[in-house]
């Protein structure tokens, strides 16, 4: 019995997170910070002789 009690709370838990993860998303967006522009290359300048 107590290992189906522990079952039920850890599968709880992993709901409640999921959940309170979606509601932030939804309330704040996605997170778009990792997805930096990529910069074209500079132009070299060119070396005075």
């Amino acid at each position: 019995m107590g290992d189906l009690l522990s079952i039920g709370i850890m599968v709880a838990f992993f709901a409640l997170a999921a959940a309170f993860v979606a509601a932030c998303e939804r309330i704040i967006g996605t997170d778009t910070s990792y997805e930096t522009p990529v910069e074209e290359a500079a132009e070299p300048d060119e070396a005075a002789a």
